[in-house]
Parts: structure tokens; C-alpha cells; sequence
């Protein structure tokens, strides 16, 4: 969050932000109101009712006539080191409670970051969107796909990611030996 809050005061102001990465929900308002509702597009990593929630209050602190787009981050790979709600019945009681409580935000798609070669991920969030469709009332081809990073986005796009993340292909690798 950090980074991109650095970011967003040095880059043009007609950039469309997608935040990827955990966030906490005590950090939601300073997201918010740093980058703006103008230029902050998703926050595509929303697995609880919690953040959910911080971030339609910071909506809502900020201006009222706006909507926040979300992805709902999905555990398809089961793993626990990964963070997401899991497919199912997790997904569908989150979904329901965004829906009813946090009016401020617009559920826009799901996302996952599936096992290092383990497809079947991106085929269970596939799945996972057309279960929000149904809840939702749309139709899938309305609600993004979020899957794929720089090593396997080719076989995400084959099976349906309307958005990839490919940071290190473009920026090179990251170093946290710093961090």
C-alpha cells in the first residue's frame, strides 16, 4: 500500500489503479483517500467482511455519490499460506454480506494467485464466477477474472483471465532483501 500511495502523486493523474496485495483494514481509509475514487479503479484482494466494510466507510467518508469496484480474492489452491475465502459456500456468504452491508462498493470480479503450475486454480475460479454471476444477477462475461502472473499468464488467458498481473516481466524481479 505503501508503494502505491508513493506512486500515485508522482505518475498522471488518468491512471486507472487496480491495488493487488494484502491489505489491511486499518489501512483502507489511507488507501482510499491517497489515491482517490477518481484514480483508484478495484482493490482486487477483498477476502473479508472486515475490509469489506473499512473500505465502504472510507467510501462513504469521502464522497457518497461514488462506488469502489472489489474482486473477491478466492483460495482456490487450498494452501494456507494463501490468502481468500474459499470457494463455495465461503464465497457465496461474503459476496451476499458485500452485497447487503457496504452499498459503496461494486463487486467487479473475482481474483486468485493459484499453485505455481497448478491450473486447475484458474478452472476453479472460472467456476467461482460463474457462482457471483448467480448471486450477483449478471452474466459471468460481466465479472473479471483476475489470475495469472508472469510465469503462467499465458495459460490463464487461455482459460478465461480478462486481467493478468505481469509486474516482473515488465519491472524485473523484486528484491525484499531490503524490506
Amino acid at each position: 500500500m505503501q508503494e502505491l500511495c508513493g506512486k500515485v502523486s508522482e505518475l498522471p493523474t488518468d491512471i486507472q489503479w487496480h491495488f493487488i496485495g494484502p491489505l489491511q483494514s486499518n489501512k483502507a481509509n489511507l488507501l482510499v483517500k491517497t489515491v482517490g475514487l477518481d484514480q483508484l479503479s478495484c482493490v482486487e484482494t477483498v477476502a473479508s467482511l472486515k475490509l469489506a466494510k473499512k473500505l465502504n466507510k472510507a467510501v462513504v467518508d469521502l464522497d457518497t455519490s461514488k462506488c469502489l469496484g472489489i474482486y473477491i480474492q478466492i483460495n482456490t489452491s487450498g494452501e494456507e499460506s494463501k490468502s481468500g475465502v474459499l470457494p463455495g459456500e465461503e464465497m457465496k456468504d461474503l459476496t451476499k454480506s458485500i452485497m447487503e452491508d457496504c452499498p459503496q462498493l461494486k463487486i467487479k470480479g473475482v481474483m486468485t494467485i493459484g499453485a505455481p503450475g497448478k491450473y486447475e486454480c484458474f478452472d476453479c475460479l472460472v467456476e467461482c464466477r460463474q457462482d457471483l454471476a448467480d448471486i450477483v444477477g449478471v452474466s459471468p462475461k460481466d465479472l473479471d477474472l483476475s489470475m495469472g502472473m508472469s510465469g503462467d499468464f499465458e495459460e490463464a488467458i487461455q482459460r478465461g483471465a480478462t486481467n493478468v498481473r505481469v509486474g516482473s516481466t515488465i519491472f524485473g524481479a523484486r528484491d525484499y532483501s531490503n524490506k
